[in-house]
């Protein structure tokens, strides 16, 4: 398999984000096919730039992090 560029990596996670309300990391990297630690990376830096607002989800043994695009 090919290696993608970040900024693809972000393209995608931008228009999976556009088609559905929210999402999980865990969500995001499997649709990708992508590391969760690069997906938390691309999420903290589109948070950064307000491009994506973040909401705690449920609680289990870990703490859900929830992300959608700002309207």
């Amino acid at each position: 398999m090919q290696r993608r560029g970040i900024l693809k990596v972000t393209e995608e996670v931008l228009h999976i984000l556009s088609k559905e309300k929210e999402c999980s990391v865990q969500h995001l990297a499997s649709s990708t096919k992508s590391q969760w630690s690069t997906i938390i990376k691309i999420l903290e830096f589109l948070k950064r730039i307000n491009l994506v607002k973040e909401k705690k989800g449920e609680v289990t043994y870990k703490a859900e992090r929830l992300f959608s695009l700002k309207s």
